[in-house]
């Protein structure tokens, strides 16, 4: 099987330790080659909640589809409690984006956001 290269983003404005430790143990149990960067303490980007960020930046590589990973991320925001008003509110329990997946930039503009920046160094990328 064909194996992808995937690199996430993985934030939480709320309960930030639980969810991101949540969000570490669900992505391991679904890709166990997974590597996770440093947790990063962010500031708020266009938003009017000031609450600080836990961000931080994961790459694994997976025989799995664009799709299929999507879903998988949107399963472990539901576990979190993610609710479909919470980004009306600026309540971000979790939020798991798939980035790059092979040589597919899927979120040019987070590209750009220090913590990933940060995050590719760390890589070597």
């Amino acid at each position: 099987m064909e194996q992808h290269i995937c690199l996430i983003s993985i934030g939480s404005n709320t309960n930030r330790s639980i969810n991101i430790k949540l969000a570490q143990e669900q992505l391991l149990s679904h890709f166990p080659n997974i590597y996770f960067g440093t947790e990063q303490d962010t500031i708020p980007v266009d938003m009017q909640n000031e609450t600080h960020f836990t961000n931080q930046i994961a790459k694994f590589s997976t025989s799995l589809s664009i799709e299929e990973v999507k879903s998988i991320f949107k399963q472990i925001e539901f576990q979190a409690g993610r609710l479909p008003d919470d980004k009306k509110k600026e309540i971000v329990k979790l939020d798991i984006d798939l980035l790059i997946y092979d040589s597919r930039v899927l979120k040019k503009s987070d590209l750009e956001r220090d913590y990933i920046i940060d995050g590719l160094k760390e890589f070597g990328l």
